[in-house]
This record gives C-alpha cells, sequence and structure tokens, in this order.
C-alpha cells in the first residue's frame, strides 16, 4: 500500500494549555524540490505505439503485451528517435559505490532533497571501524559525506546521515541538475546569544511531553494491522561490534 502524498497546505501549529489552544506559528509546508522528467517515452517495440497499463504494459495497436518498461522501446517525444538506456549493474552484482567528502559550508550551497532513505547496517568488523570513522566526521567535523554509485540503470546520489533517532541513514536525493526548485527556506543558528537559548528554552516548557502515543496514527492505514504485528525492529549497535573486535586476541 502506498501512502497517499500529502498536498501542500498551511499547518497551524499550537500548544493547548490549561484547556485553551494557542496558536504559535502558521507554516506553509510543501514539497521544496520535484524530480524533473525527461521529455522521453516508452514505445511498443513491435510497432512504436504507446502501451497502456493493465497491471503490465500492453500495446492498444498490436496487442503485444510486457511485463517491465525495460522491455520496452525509450524514445524522444518530441523527435521519436530511440535511445539507448545502458545497463550498469545486474542485481546479483555488489554494486561499488563513491565517497567523497564535501565541508559542511559547501554542501550547504546546493538543495539535499530527499528521494528516499534507506537503513544502514554492516557485514564486518573493518565496516564499522571505517563507518565510524565517517559519522564522527560527519558529526563533530562539520563534514558531508557524499555517496554516489551506478544502479541498475540510473546513477544515484545519496549522503551518509544520522536520524533523529540516532539511526545510520543512507539519503538519496535528487542530482542537482535533476532539481525543479521550489520556494524555501534557510536558516542559519550559529550566532546565538545566551538570552535566545533561554528564550527558546523557556519557549518550549510550554510544550506537553511527547509520547508514544505521538508517534501513532489512527486512520485507514492501521485497519486490520495488530499491535502484535508490529514487532520490535533490529537494532545493530555499531559500538557493540568495535568492543567486539577490541575483546578478539
Amino acid at each position: 500500500m502506498r501512502n497517499e502524498k500529502m498536498r501542500p497546505r498551511t499547518v497551524k501549529i499550537a500548544v493547548k494549555v490549561g484547556g485553551f489552544t494557542m496558536p504559535i506559528a502558521d507554516i506553509r509546508i510543501q514539497r521544496f524540490a520535484e524530480l524533473l522528467k525527461p521529455e522521453t517515452e516508452l514505445r511498443c517495440k513491435q510497432c512504436n505505439a504507446i502501451p497502456v497499463w493493465h497491471g503490465g504494459y500492453e500495446c492498444p495497436s498490436c496487442g503485444s503485451k510486457y511485463n517491465h518498461w525495460s522491455q520496452l522501446k525509450r524514445v524522444v517525444k518530441a523527435t521519436g528517435e530511440p535511445i539507448t538506456q545502458t545497463r550498469f549493474t545486474d542485481e546479483k552484482t555488489d554494486v561499488m559505490a563513491d565517497a567523497y567528502v564535501m565541508a559542511l559550508t559547501d554542501f550547504a550551497n546546493y538543495v539535499d532533497a530527499t528521494l528516499t532513505e534507506y537503513g544502514v547496517t554492516v557485514r564486518d568488523e573493518t565496516s564499522a571501524v571505517n563507518l565510524r570513522k565517517l559519522l564522527i566526521a560527519i558529526q563533530r567535523l562539520e563534514k558531508v559525506i557524499v555517496i554516489t554509485f551506478k544502479d541498475t540503470y540510473e546513477e544515484r546520489v545519496a549522503v551518509l546521515t544520522v536520524s533523529l533517532s540516532g539511526r545510520i541513514l543512507l539519503k538519496e536525493i535528487i542530482p542537482i541538475n535533476l532539481q525543479d526548485i521550489k520556494e524555501t527556506m534557510k536558516v542559519n543558528l550559529n550566532d546565538l546569544t545566551p538570552e535566545e537559548i533561554k528564550e527558546a528554552e523557556q519557549f518550549v516548557k510550554m510544550l506537553p511531553l511527547a509520547t508514544e502515543s505521538n508517534l501513532k496514527v489512527d486512520d485507514h492505514r492501521t485497519i486490520g494491522i495488530s499491535e502484535a504485528e508490529r514487532v520490535s525492529p533490529k537494532v545493530q549497535q555499531l559500538e557493540a561490534i568495535l568492543v567486539k573486535a577490541k575483546a578478539k586476541p
């Protein structure tokens, strides 16, 4: 089941205090970058007609059927000129990715719009040691680790990051030459005064404490899903792997 894409809308952030609702901010939320679509289209390999989707691709002209888009012919929409799609890798081969480092101040000049996020685990202790070094560079040295690799048919650009809950993530971003940028806001909190920090501290004391219930939803997506099906997630602790490695003779 795919989640419905949230439409752009205005959200009024409010706090309930003493039975009263106190608005604290009106914000406009929307995706701040979309993936530009190429000026190409898929055609039937047999008769060059545009196929339709019926649980698979079906040509309305000659009746040819295709299970996957890669079996079709991709052409330039304006001219019909065929495009050769290079197959970079197959599913059975480990993908070789390249790692690069960029200063956080330099990376701030670009838009890191997320396409999707992937959880990260490691296969061996050496990988754990080196991954920890990259994370230290991110957290303490103000560096950005950029990872690039060739997927089956497309090139991927990602950044290594850590979520608010401490999960190590590889965040795939929209390549900067494929971005359709919307209106955005940026902030720089490097020059905060002690007074501003104190005011912020007092301000958030008005907020009620979040609990586990605030991290759940109650809508049509929960129908038929019991609490028993929510298995505790398996978490691989990087520190535990490193301790185990040091303990080896």
